[in-house]
């Protein structure tokens, strides 16, 4: 695994890029609060990187940026060729559709659907929920080792299969970037890390671009690269050990 410094130059292009990001929240008493300021990193493509920092110091924020469900006040963010922050609402909504997949803390499972229909739901999206989206579906659970549980409701599954379904749905639609955010915080220690090693195999061998948030250090030794955010001051980005 890598960690960098602030202001090495990453030796593969960045394939998920931030350029001089500055986000605050405007409180109640008409003040700025500073969350992110003059954050710049460079994500390499088929690449696991997991972002670490403290409680409050902007990972989240960060991560909503590069899905583009926030915008900066000041900075750009660009996935492959396609620069976010210059898109209007419609074609942000639609890019995220199809190029970005979601694992989150808390699952995000719909509970009236089925675990094949959570995770056909990104396909039907994008009106690809036909013969070969089904087959990729199915497959993906068998891969994630639940394919007997695809007809259950969420409700019946436990945290662990609960998150192997929220990963094969973020992967059924072959998305540009996958983003995490907190993937293991709501699982035991041991469901945790058999699900962390789970997501990253799979990542790997589909030669997928992860970016995930973290707050266990041992969870992310396991990325290829290891971003440190310190208040929202200052991304740093890895130099190799």
């Amino acid at each position: 695994m890598q960690e960098t410094s602030p202001g090495s130059s990453p030796t593969t292009p960045g394939f998920v890029r931030l350029r001089g990001i500055v986000k605050s929240y405007l409180e109640e008493d008409g003040t700025r609060t500073p969350i992110l300021e003059n954050v710049t990193a460079d994500f390499p493509r088929s690449t696991v990187s997991a972002i670490v920092g403290r409680s409050g110091s902007g990972k989240t924020t960060l991560l909503n940026l590069m899905a583009g469900l926030d915008q900066p006040d000041q900075g750009v963010v660009e996935i492959d060729r396609f620069q976010l922050t210059a898109m209007n609402d419609t074609a942000t909504t639609l890019f995220r559709r199809r190029s970005i997949g979601f694992i989150f803390q808390f699952f995000n499972l719909l509970p009236s659907l089925t675990v094949l229909e959570n995770v056909l739901f990104p396909l039907a999206l994008n009106q690809a929920d036909d013969a070969m989206g089904q087959q990729r579906a199915f497959e993906l659970l068998e891969r994630v080792g639940i394919g007997k549980r695809a007809h259950t409701f969420p409700d019946r599954l436990s945290g662990g299969e609960r998150q192997r379904a929220a990963i094969a749905r973020a992967l059924v639609h072959r998305p540009l970037l996958l983003l995490a955010d907190e993937p293991t915080g709501n699982l035991d220690h041991k469901t945790g890390r058999d699900v962390m090693a789970l997501m990253t195999h799979l990542v790997r061998a589909e030669q997928m671009t992860l970016i995930m948030v973290t707050h266990s250090e041992a969870f992310a030794a396991q990325a290829d690269l290891l971003f440190r955010l310190e208040e929202g001051r200052c991304l740093q980005k890895p130099e190799q050990h």
